[in-house]
């Protein structure tokens, strides 16, 4: 590793790139710590130094005139030892991409707020006459509380994967703007373009266009992606208009300036509060949504809301209540958190088990997943059989067993009387939840006498010392 570049003294690799690497290093003359970006130059012909090396110098330039509190600053540009650099604000942040890394929604509160300060970074950037050309993820780092700084104004398009060999595209194929994949001359709308793909990403945990770059590029070319509101349930669908806004393909469609996107954001129901979520399940944001650092625009939770989530609940069937903790788990290996939101709604707008996953299928983006979950689903339903009719399941008694079963009954000893029964599932829902409702009634049907069904209960519980341990707590006193 490097020791010094310039004045500065290198001290660690902060990341390294196609075109170059950062380091954290310290400028002696002022005390301060900095971060050095640089080009390598032996990477690129003789044909290509100049302008590339040029082009890393001018957008120094441009960069070093943007002063404002989301923006990275730029200090200083060199030349030294076959690299050229440029010396930057250090900042102790987490870029966003490692926060997206997870296919969910962000809260929404947080996201309201980021995107508060990269369209007013994005507007004061573009009031000067420069545009960033590749606002993602990547580029947006967010400190511990919760401030955004925009990074490589102007530069880290130096560093994208899809620069040709002439220079004429520049920028993340996932993030580019239609005039960017036709080499058409840009200006800020393109940024706007780019900042609508980070938010549809924020409120939906998915990027609206990807795959290959050809496909990225026919997408965002051709294609209108699903509205968020449709991948995010719990979303206003006023914020879906504004989206498809940022989004359109001809940039006269599009939002004139940053501004005008930002102004667009505030101006719907509810953002004065910090969220923009539909205030009718406004309490399953907590829920739904990783937590942040905290933020000045705080979450309100409105105890309506919590009523009518509650409420909703309450009102479903017992074999619901039973399969929803495991249909919950299924569709969360897929999707994430949002499977509960999902799963609930279902259970409220179906009256049988083949609906209920019907219409949990299309929240699910891959095919693959799809095949899983409808696999999973139906060992599911064979192994707890809820019945297919709204009516509630009654507990068995004596009087409902087949006749089969009350004559095994009356020949054996130690059979089973209500009071095993409802003890034992209360003891079973303290271990696998309220799906010991269903288990312990599959069990009554399948036998009378207190060993066996005993035994069938236990089958479901996965811990053997607690197998155990709840098959003793039925031995009887000496």
């Amino acid at each position: 590793m490097l020791e010094q570049l310039g004045k500065y003294r290198i001290d660690s690799v902060l990341g390294k790139g196609a075109m170059g690497t950062v380091y954290k290093a310290y400028d002696p003359n002022i005390a301060r710590t900095v971060a050095l970006k640089t080009i390598r130059k032996e990477l690129f012909g003789d044909s290509q130094h100049a302008e590339l090396v040029s082009r890393f110098k001018n957008e120094a330039q441009a960069a070093g005139r943007l002063m404002h509190p989301n923006i990275v600053g730029v200090y200083d540009y060199g030349e030294d030892e076959g690299s050229a650099y440029i010396a930057m604000e250090f900042v102790e942040g987490t870029p966003l991409n490692t926060l997206l890394a997870a296919p969910t929604p962000r809260d929404l509160s947080h996201s309201l707020g980021w995107m508060r300060q990269l369209l007013s970074a994005l507007e004061y950037a573009h009031s000067k006459g420069v545009v960033h050309r590749d606002i993602k993820p990547a580029n947006l780092l967010i400190t511990a509380e919760g401030k955004v700084k925009v990074t490589d104004f102007g530069v880290a398009r130096l560093d994208s994967s899809t620069l040709t060999q002439t220079g004429s595209m520049i920028g993340t194929p996932s993030y580019m703007s239609p005039e960017q994949f036709c080499g058409d001359v840009i200006d800020g709308r393109s940024d706007v373009f780019s900042a609508g793909i980070v938010l549809y990403q924020l409120l939906t945990g998915e990027r609206p266009f990807s795959g290959s770059a050809t496909m990225v590029m026919q997408q965002i070319l051709n294609q209108t992606p699903v509205a968020p509101s449709s991948l995010n349930l719990a979303l206003d669908p006023a914020l879906d208009s504004v989206i498809v806004r940022a989004l359109a393909k001809r940039p006269a469609a599009r939002y004139s300036s940053a501004q005008a996107f930002l102004d667009d954001l505030e101006a719907l129901p509810g953002t004065t509060t910090g969220t923009w979520i539909n205030a009718e399940i406004d309490d399953d944001r907590t829920v739904l949504m990783r937590p942040n650092p905290p933020l000045s625009s705080g979450v309100n939770h409105l105890p309506s809301a919590t009523v009518a989530m509650t409420q909703a609940v309450e009102t479903l069937t017992p074999w619901k209540l039973a399969v929803m903790p495991e249909l919950e788990s299924l569709l969360s290996h897929q999707i994430g958190p949002l499977a509960r939101f999902l799963v609930r709604k279902s259970l409220n707008g179906a009256d049988d088990f083949d609906a209920i996953c019907a219409a949990l299928l299309p929240h699910i983006p891959s095919e693959r997943g799809r095949e899983q979950f409808t696999r999973a689903s139906q060992s599911l339903f064979l192994r707890l059989n809820p019945p297919t009719a709204v009516e509630p399941v009654s507990e068995p008694t004596a009087v409902e067993l087949p006749a089969t079963v009350n004559s095994v009954t009356e020949a054996m000893p130690d059979p089973i009387d209500p009071a095993l029964s409802h003890m034992a599932e209360k003891r079973l829902a303290v271990l696998i939840g309220p799906i010991a409702r269903i288990v312990v009634s599959r069990a009554l049907r399948a036998t009378s006498l207190r060993q066996p069904f005993l035994q069938q209960l236990a089958e479901h519980i996965e811990s053997e010392a607690q197998r155990l341990a709840f098959l003793n707590s039925f031995e009887p006193l000496p």
